[in-house]
């Protein structure tokens, strides 16, 4: 577990050899530096966390701003105690406090 702002995540894992389930949840792809902290390179939500990762437009970006130590953390938001709006809240929250530079374009 990791902490992002002032949410508990799941992980860090790998996201090159990580497969997600689809479920809804705000996640955050992580840079590994080498002095075992890591930055937050993009943060998104979606409902679906597997198949938005496995094909997402941005991976060019989070490669280019990290190369291969890229990392997954997923906050799950299950639908019985989060809403969409609630998501998209959390993300803009984590994307003001980070400004992570694959959110700027």
């Amino acid at each position: 577990m990791i902490q992002i702002g002032k949410y508990n995540f799941d992980g860090p894992w790998s996201l090159s050899s990580t497969s997600l389930i689809d479920r809804a949840a705000v996640y955050a792809i992580l840079c590994s530096r080498s002095n075992g902290k890591y930055d937050v390179v993009y943060v998104g939500e979606t409902g679906q966390a597997g198949t938005r990762l496995s094909n997402h437009e941005r991976t060019t970006c989070w490669s280019r701003n990290c190369g291969s130590l890229l990392y997954v953390v997923v906050f799950w938001t299950p639908s019985d105690q989060y809403s969409t709006d609630d998501r998209l809240k959390i993300e803009k929250e984590l994307r003001d406090q980070y400004d992570p530079p694959c959110n700027r374009q």
